[in-house]
């Protein structure tokens, strides 16, 4: 994973779950952090894949634009798609 994504992914943290602790709840809780990560996740490819980016270079594939930016492919899938026009 790129450093790009993990401070995105740790800002996402920051901002939406400033009030959580997510490795204490993992080692002392059975509360499923699986929402928060994806939420965590969401945030960071919005904050690097910003609809901008995919507005300037359409011609290229979604996937080649994600990897040039260190969101991991299995992530890709979590970009709202804007209406290109």
């Amino acid at each position: 994973m790129s450093k790009q994504f993990v401070c995105g992914h740790e800002l996402g943290h920051a901002i939406k779950h400033s009030d959580m602790n997510t490795p204490f709840l993992k080692r002392h809780t059975l509360f499923s952090t699986d929402k928060i990560e994806r939420q965590a996740n969401t945030f960071a490819v919005e904050l690097l894949l910003p609809d901008e980016i995919l507005r300037e270079y359409s011609d290229c594939s979604l996937y080649n634009i994600a990897k040039n930016v260190g969101i991991p492919d299995k992530l890709i899938d979590l970009k709202t798609l804007p209406i290109l026009r």
